[in-house]
């Protein structure tokens, strides 16, 4: 997969939403770059004279109750940081008041430095050669090599929990089998450029991959029965706005050895940027979910436009509301299909994601959020068909704030593309004030395919449309047992448009019930922001529906 696609980016919505309030803002005629973490972050600086339009917000409709709870599983909390996590805050702190350091890339020799993806996968890790191989316990560490995309040196340290002392682990030829590609000679100065974890996720006798660190700051984890699927990141400086967008990086890593008996992994991780410095301690619990507590102590140099806490990116080519899309056989492409938001307020929200015509960027106002994320709900091998890529099983991320998270909005990015090997989404929560030069935060991430069944009540299973003489036909389909019968009704809200027709039908199928709906935009609308849920004699029993209808495309 490659990390950036060129984008051709779109107009500003406005509107508000109990609890959560929705900015759509684009750019016309812009080129933007986004980087993620399967390739190179070369960014491409957008044209600085972008034309906006804003739209007011206007009232909200939907209802004042909670719309379900979260079930928490066994999430029981993290120990503390290792005791050199105090040590790496010192040094992140010092080197926040300091110019930025120049990046640190690889020196490659001819034969690394033009190679394509096939020649840099053939470049495999021995496995016997990997960290804690042998020993007692239940993980392991291989490496990655130089090459290709990936060319900024990283620098890896183990250490034991209560050391605060860390021991370098050196770069070694021997530990590679090179494959399609020429060895280097042995004056080459080469370095890692990042590693994966392995652990016994799947089963007992066999230690799988659980989580990868490479490139800028993205970690790529899943849970078990996953395949490798959307990314994290550390930290996202300015994403989505005209003028570009900076990439942090972890520049040094530290491994905490495990106890034999120990379930959980300590990775320790630096990270610098032109805007900050960071002190990150990740505490890696695999399974099902896999859980991922993440502390991270920043120090800003100066505020930047807009800073991404818990930053997450996808890949959404097309799904069933475009089957098919660009004469593809699939019926459907996309690493994660949905955005889930919770509110303080107990509302939930969810968003299907899109591979608009012009790139979009989405703020929704969620303060102290309870949580949010990036879903693959579709878990049906007959709605991709293929298969190589396994979209089915791809992981879903949930983020938890436990602290650090105040007053702010979760920022969402949607470029436009034609490549599934683009990143194209992008999600972040965003602080209201950075002007402070420290950021503590501490959140929690469940990654896994059970976790898109966060919301104990009805859940949006599917979003159709077609056009109908110049109005759209919505056919969203809400799963649940307990939906259908009795006074159950939608609620459909709809700026800037009307609703001429609405029904709700039983879907057995599911089973669940399926809202349709007829909408008309205004005249000269250029997007219609709509919303939908089920309710039952004034109770909501789903997530609310949340969508933009950008009529011109």
């Amino acid at each position: 997969m490659v990390w950036y696609g060129s984008c051709r980016c779109s107009g500003v919505v406005v509107f508000p939403l109990r609890g959560v309030r929705l900015i759509t803002i684009a750019w016309f005629g812009a080129i933007c770059a986004f980087g993620c973490g399967r390739a190179t972050e070369a960014v491409r600086a957008q044209d600085s004279r972008t034309a906006l339009e804003t739209v007011e917000p206007s009232s909200s409709a939907t209802t004042d109750r909670a719309h379900g709870t979260t079930d928490a599983g066994d999430l029981s909390d993290a120990p503390a940081p290792p005791a050199f996590f105090e040590e790496l805050q010192r040094r992140a702190q010092a080197l926040a008041a300091e110019p930025p350091r120049s990046r640190r890339a690889v020196q490659l020799p001819d034969a690394l430095r033009a190679i394509d993806y096939d020649a840099y996968r053939s470049i495999r890790f021995r496995p016997e050669r990997s960290l804690w191989r042998g020993e007692p316990g239940n993980f392991e560490v291989q490496f990655f090599h130089p090459g290709f995309y990936f060319g900024d040196a990283v620098a890896l340290s183990q250490l034991r929990p209560d050391e605060r002392r860390a021991e370098p682990i050196p770069f070694s030829r021997d530990w590679f089998d090179y494959g399609k590609v020429a060895a280097p000679g042995p004056d080459a100065q080469l370095a890692f450029t990042g590693f994966r974890v392995h652990a016994p996720i799947n089963t007992s006798s066999y230690r799988d991959e659980v989580i990868a660190f490479q490139g800028a700051s993205y970690f790529r984890p899943i849970g078990k029965g996953n395949v490798y699927g959307l990314s994290a990141r550390g930290l996202a400086i300015d994403m989505g706005e005209p003028t570009g967008e900076e990439f942090p990086r972890f520049t040094e890593f530290f491994l905490v050895r495990p106890r034999p008996d120990a379930r959980s992994l300590w990775v320790l991780a630096l990270l610098e940027s032109e805007h900050a410095t960071g002190a990150y301690a990740f505490h890696v619990r695999p399974g099902d979910p896999s859980v991922i507590t993440v502390n991270a102590e920043l120090y800003l140099r100066r505020a930047p436009r807009v800073l991404g806490l818990a930053p997450l990116s996808s890949m959404y080519l097309f799904g069933e509301e475009s089957p098919a899309r660009f004469g593809d056989f699939r019926p459907e492409v996309h690493d994660s299909d949905s955005l889930l938001l919770a509110s303080a307020t107990g509302e939930w929200l969810l968003r299907p994601l899109s591979n608009p015509e012009r790139t979009r960027v989405s703020s929704f106002r969620l303060d102290k959020p309870a949580g949010f994320g990036l879903l693959q709900r579709d878990r049906r091998f007959a709605s991709y068909q293929d298969l190589e890529a396994h979209y089915q099983d791809r992981p879903s991320v949930w983020i938890e704030p436990l602290s650090g998270f105040g007053q702010g909005s979760v920022r969402l990015l949607e470029i436009a593309t034609r490549l599934e090997t683009d990143d194209n989404i992008a999600l972040a929560w965003v602080p209201d004030d950075t002007s402070g030069p420290r950021l503590s935060l501490r959140y929690r991430m469940r990654v896994g395919a059970s976790v898109g069944a966060l919301h104990t009540g009805g859940m949006v299973a599917a979003t159709r449309w077609a056009p109908e003489q110049g109005k759209r036909r919505f056919l969203v389909d809400f799963a649940g047992k307990d939906l259908a019968g009795g006074n159950t009704q939608a609620v459909v809200s709809v700026e800037r448009g009307r609703v001429v027709e609405q029904h709700i039908e039983n879907n057995t199928y599911l089973p669940g019930v399926r809202a349709s709906f007829l909408i008309e935009p205004a005249p000269e609308t250029r997007a219609v922001e709509l919303r939908a849920f089920l309710e039952r004699a004034g109770h909501a029993l789903t997530e609310t529906w949340s969508y933009s209808w950008h009529v011109k495309e």
